[in-house]
């Protein structure tokens, strides 16, 4: 670590119980694996606690950077580290909770938490297992898990860390901490030196530019795209794919060995534009894998019509170049209960049979067979590799121990809460998917239609160029309501 990094490090462990508030781009995420490292240096542990996994990822990483051992620092979301304190104490917690956590249930993990931190034991438990806490991205801190956090900071030393401008997740019922109010109100703000790291040696302009920007976001005034040379905009064409597929082409085309994400404010944009670019581009999928969990269900319920169906349809979202072979009439015939077999389209013959095949028989082998046979299928290129292989290996889980499809991929997604993503280097995700993630480049497919927080948290992901697509060159940073889309 840098001596600079180091001295803000010091800084805030000696400041404890401290709020830090960072723009993003600024170190935040080198100063907190810096704690752990001096946590580690002095024979100590520390709790680093965070919202998403991308987050954990990122910091996991950072720490490993600094030499610090995965004994001396724990680094967990929020809600799985409510879920493991339930886990370990469910008398305390006075509920019990499944080994594999429903994540739709994280507000009685919360609840059960609170009950364990607030009992008396927790007062010798937790000082002797970590020196101190950090809590990172508390803006989007919940008022649910903001008690949580304030029940840790009776029983250890703790700092929090965050940028109101980054506050994202606020579309759950349990609305998030007023950062004034709740949180520099409780831990005293702590000033440090702020500098554009991320952009050092990349694209120092850039850097520049989005400093300068939150004042447009702070006076909500639009923020103009014209006459900057720090980013490029592109006018989106009437078709509402065609500028993103060819700006996602011309860069990976121009920057392949470098990482590029393209950031979509809605799954189906991102799907979309995959779709299209012909498996050059990975679509990042959530950790919950809500739509693997909907297929899974549908093979387990195993109406032969509606497997055979949700098959094809599964193949279809996945790969480009299905849709050559298997059309939307076809999905409709399988739904129905017709077989497609007598279809002539070469090439496509055993992906036909086997999904014909389903409408007698929808067990998960033979759902898995179909797959195969799709997945042979000419010409086609799979972007959506995640759901891809979590899906056939669910069914071949479900094959070989008799347990439920959906069991199975509930179980593979928290492998990958565990263990994380696969670090793919040109991928389509959202903003909620990324944020904590760094990239050299950066398209934003839909400038037009973020809110001011996922706008900025888009706008500060890349380090070398950003480029953004939108109907008009000022972008708003009003704060408005807007329609919720999947």
């Amino acid at each position: 670590m840098s001596e600079a990094v180091r001295t803000s490090a010091e800084q805030i462990r000696e400041a404890m119980p401290c709020s830090v508030a960072m723009p993003a781009g600024t170190g935040k995420t080198e100063i907190i694996a810096s704690l752990a490292a001096l946590a580690a240096e002095a024979g100590q542990r520390a709790l680093i606690l965070t919202h998403t996994n991308a987050g954990v990822e990122a910091l996991r990483r950072r720490t490993r950077r600094f030499g610090v051992a995965a004994n001396a620092v724990r680094i967990e979301t929020i809600a799985s580290w409510s879920h493991h304190l339930v886990r370990q104490y469910p008398q305390l917690a006075r509920i019990t909770v499944p080994t594999y956590p429903d994540w739709n249930e994280s507000k009685v993990y919360y609840d059960g938490a609170l009950r364990v931190l607030t009992s008396g034991i927790m007062r010798r438990v937790l000082p002797a297992s970590y020196a101190f806490a950090v809590i990172d991205e508390y803006q989007d801190c919940t008022t649910r898990q903001h008690a949580l956090i304030t029940a840790v900071g009776e029983m250890l030393p703790l700092s929090v860390f965050g940028d109101p401008m980054q506050a994202i997740f606020d579309f759950d019922a349990d609305p998030l901490v007023n950062w004034t109010a709740d949180v520099a109100g409780r831990w005293p703000a702590i000033a440090i030196s702020i500098a554009p790291w991320r952009w050092r040696g990349h694209n120092d302009d850039l850097g520049q530019w989005l400093i300068n920007v939150r004042d447009d976001f702070t006076l909500e005034r639009p923020i103009s795209l014209t006459g900057t040379t720090a980013v490029r905009w592109i006018r989106a064409e009437a078709n509402s794919y065609a500028s993103a597929v060819r700006v996602c082409r011309d860069i990976r085309n121009e920057h392949g060995t470098d990482t590029i994400v393209a950031i979509g404010r809605w799954a189906r944009d991102c799907h979309g534009v995959a779709s299209r670019l012909n498996g050059t581009y990975t679509v990042m999928e959530t950790i919950e894998g809500e739509d693997m969990v909907a297929f899974a269900r549908i093979v387990d319920r195993g109406n032969p019509y509606e497997v055979a169906a949700a098959t094809a349809q599964f193949g279809k979202d996945c790969a480009s170049g299905v849709a050559d072979h298997l059309t939307s009439t076809d999905v409709k015939k399988l739904r129905a209960g017709k077989t497609i077999t007598h279809l002539k389209r070469p090439g496509a013959e055993e992906a036909q049979s086997r999904l014909s095949a389903l409408l007698d028989d929808p067990a998960p082998r033979r759902v898995r067979d179909a797959l195969i046979a799709i997945a042979a299928l000419p010409r086609i290129r799979r972007y959506r590799h995640d759901a891809w292989s979590t899906i056939s290996r669910a069914l071949s889980i479900a094959c070989i121990n008799g347990t439920a499809v959906e069991t199975a991929v509930v179980e593979l997604r928290n492998q990958t809460r565990v263990t994380g993503r696969v670090a793919l280097p040109h991928v389509l995700a959202r903003t909620t998917l990324v944020k904590g993630l760094e990239y050299d480049h950066a398209v934003i497919l839909n400038g037009d239609a973020h809110t001011p927080t996922s706008l900025y948290v888009a706008l500060t992901r890349p380090r070398k160029t950003l480029t953004i697509i939108s109907q008009n060159p000022h972008l708003s940073t009003a704060t408005l309501t807007r329609p919720r889309r999947g």
